[in-house]
């Protein structure tokens, strides 16, 4: 099982394979800009548990534009293997976006805020 509500709370089964595919919004909700990955950006997904920050996060993938689909979104394929040793309970998880400007300055935005992960059994 792997459910995905409207404020991003996701819901998976341990153990379970699962893919999330997410447009990159470096603008805000009101005044979204659409982001396409270019040759060097990285999107990271960090799972932390509660009060953990970031850099602590249980699971951490990195994704390229290699990860790109039809509509430039990133699509993040998860394994089985990669929940599996995870107790069931609540997490967060975060996506940042990490890249260079016009300068070759690097940047990195944060995508998705800290937002619920429950593992269930």
């Amino acid at each position: 099982m792997f459910q995905i509500s409207n404020n991003g709370i996701i819901v998976i089964n341990r153990g379970d394979s699962f893919t999330i595919n997410a447009s990159i919004n470096i603008g805000t909700i009101l005044e979204p800009i659409t982001y396409t990955l270019q040759p060097g950006d990285r999107v990271y997904f960090g799972l932390m548990e509660p009060n953990q920050p970031f850099e602590f996060a249980v699971m951490r993938r990195r994704f390229t534009n290699a990860d790109l689909d039809e509509h430039d979104n990133v699509v993040m394929k998860f394994d089985s293997d990669q929940t599996e040793c995870l107790l069931p309970g609540v997490y967060y998880y975060m996506i940042k976006l990490a890249r260079k400007d016009e300068n070759g300055k690097d940047i990195v935005d944060t995508i998705i805020e800290k937002t619920k992960f429950i593992i269930v059994e």
